[in-house]
């Protein structure tokens, strides 16, 4: 089936100044360095939703879009086809912390790190999550926050994908399996070489630990803080045989953070 591609500018608020939960974040030497926060509040003017177009076709693929903040300052990959939302990143303000499925996109916090938007991704080889630094000559990345979404936190948790008969997760996570659900953000130069990757254990039943995050918790990309853009990509424990992941290919983030050079 063909795939059509449609690019759109989304304006984003964006606000600078230092993050309100900065003593939290270990900045060294960038202490003293202007941040950027940027905040999608005030852009969903109905609660349980999130970020639409209504520039869809029917037999759609997926429609591609870049959604960019008003100063240009970051750009997100975002997919969506007449279905709904279909991966890259959408914005939204989604509170639901109890209902499996797909169709559920909120983060197990039923809420934003700064306020009540906050970003959802479903990554994967087709439609990859990535965030491009827009102004790499003033700004470094330093990082965001993240948590897991409902759909993926139930899964790991209850083995509950909201598939019924149909589920592909194989069940509840177990230290006895050594399960984990990692998230690996890779930095890349201008010129598409790869500078860094760094993880991010979004459950982690390793060596006795029982651990799911439902909890925003800090991301820090100061190890390829000089990308020009970064890609998210996800692995876990639990695959069909022919290596594919079962686990919901889903994290949400708030309050991407970027730091003056």
């Amino acid at each position: 089936m063909k795939k059509y591609s449609l690019f759109l500018l989304v304006s984003l608020f964006a606000f600078y100044g230092c993050s309100d939960d900065n003593d939290e974040i270990k900045g060294g030497d960038d202490n003293d360095k202007k941040e950027v926060v940027v905040s999608f509040e005030n852009l969903l003017t109905e609660a349980e939703s999130e970020f639409k177009t209504d520039k869809g076709e029917a037999g759609d693929v997926y429609i591609q879009y870049q959604i960019s903040d008003p100063q240009d300052l970051i750009q997100l990959s975002h997919y969506y086809g007449n279905w709904g939302f279909g991966g890259g990143f959408t914005y939204t303000n989604k509170t639901d912390v109890s209902t499996p499925g797909y169709s559920n996109l909120s983060a197990i916090t039923a809420k934003g790190k700064n306020g009540k938007v906050y970003l959802t991704a479903n990554t994967s080889s087709y439609t990859p999550a990535q965030i491009t630094n827009l102004n790499p000559s003033e700004y470094d990345f330093k990082g965001a926050w993240i948590t897991n979404t409902t759909y993926a936190y139930l899964a790991i948790k209850d083995g509950n994908d909201g598939g019924g008969d149909y589920s592909m997760v194989k069940g509840p996570f177990t230290n006895k399996d050594n399960d984990w659900f990692k998230l690996t953000a890779t930095g890349y130069s201008a010129d598409k070489n790869k500078i860094g990757s760094v993880d991010f254990y979004l459950a982690d039943f390793r060596n006795n630990k029982q651990e799911i995050v439902n909890t925003w918790q800090w991301f820090d990309w100061s190890s390829i803080k000089d990308a020009a853009y970064i890609t998210f990509e996800m692995s876990s424990t639990d695959n069909n045989e022919s290596g594919q992941m079962n686990t919901p290919s889903y994290f949400s983030l708030d309050a991407i953070t970027l730091i003056e050079k």
